[in-house]
């Protein structure tokens, strides 16, 4: 069935008679009741029987006609969207990112990449690393941002930065913590992902005080005085204050990692975006632990006039 015959089938069926169709596709009567005649003969069967001077449709154009809608849904969705591309010439880029990203560290690296650069459009999407590889994979983002590296199919990870990981405390106030030192009876779990496995690394939680889902709940029941907690610098700074977040000893890190397809190339925009993204956070990152780890920066400073 060519898209011609599809197309006057549909028409019929929408308009219930064939002037109507033919009027509705700008051709004449005449032609659409040969285009017609055309479809039922590639068919091999009747789609309509003539009752009465109307067309009525057979019980075969009756099933055709709820693939037909969906083919039709696909052809208005095509058109709206080479609509909306002739409209907007800017370029666009999909991203996404794990939730606490998404709350802290996201929305000021676009924001600043926005105003050196106005004429693009992002959207942006926050979800799990596992959802976020899926819609990778289906080519719905085009990039994503996860705090673990990922080697899976067709999607390859580029680590940026090595992220801090801080102990978070409503009622420490004594500087750095080992992470042995850190009260179980007062834990709250981050969950069951990139960080909690970092963790598990140094020191296993036997017992908890409260079980979470993500780096940003945790650090609220922080702020309420629930426990303790560790988390990305990221999370931390967003939601407490300064005097709540403490570094940890010996350092720990996470990796903040960038996905993409390896079988797809980035728009000469979004390759813009990547890298602006990495000198970005490069930078931040150094800063960040100048502030957290400041006898890292004596003792390096220290070595330089020693040579």
């Amino acid at each position: 069935m060519k898209l011609r015959h599809l197309e006057i089938f549909h028409a019929v069926m929408i308009y219930g008679s064939l002037s109507r169709a033919a009027e509705s596709m700008n051709i004449s009567q005449p032609a659409a009741s040969k285009t017609l005649k055309s479809a039922e003969q590639r068919l091999g069967f009747k789609l309509f029987q003539r009752v009465r001077g109307k067309l009525l449709p057979t019980a075969e154009a009756l099933a055709l006609f709820d693939k037909a809608q969906d083919i039709f849904q696909d052809l208005d969705n095509l058109r709206l969207l080479a609509d909306n591309l002739a409209r907007d010439t800017r370029a666009k880029i999909i991203l996404g990112c794990l939730p606490s990203l998404g709350l802290s560290l996201v929305p000021e690296i676009v924001t600043d990449f926005y105003q050196r650069n106005t004429n693009f459009v992002m959207t942006l999407t926050t979800d799990h690393t596992e959802t976020l590889i899926k819609k990778l994979d289906i080519r719905e983002i085009d990039l994503a941002l996860t705090l673990q590296p990922v080697q899976q199919g067709e999607i390859i990870s580029t680590a940026v930065a090595e992220v801090p990981l801080v102990y978070v405390d409503r009622q420490y106030r004594q500087g750095a913590v080992a992470i042995d030192e850190i009260d179980q009876q007062r834990w709250i779990s981050p969950g069951s992902h990139s960080l909690s496995a970092a963790i598990a690394t140094r020191r296993d939680f036997s017992t908890t005080r409260l079980n979470v889902q993500t780096y940003y709940m945790a650090t609220e029941f922080v702020k309420l005085g629930m426990g303790c907690s560790v988390t990305d610098i990221f999370s931390a700074r967003h939601n407490l204050e300064r005097e709540m977040i403490h570094s940890i000893s010996p350092p720990m890190t996470v990796t903040l990692c960038l996905l993409r397809r390896a079988d797809v190339s980035l728009s000469p925009i979004a390759q813009k975006f990547v890298d602006f993204l990495c000198k970005q956070l490069r930078s931040r990152m150094q800063q960040v632990n100048r502030e957290l780890y400041p006898e890292n920066e004596m003792s390096i400073v220290q070595k330089k006039e020693m040579i």
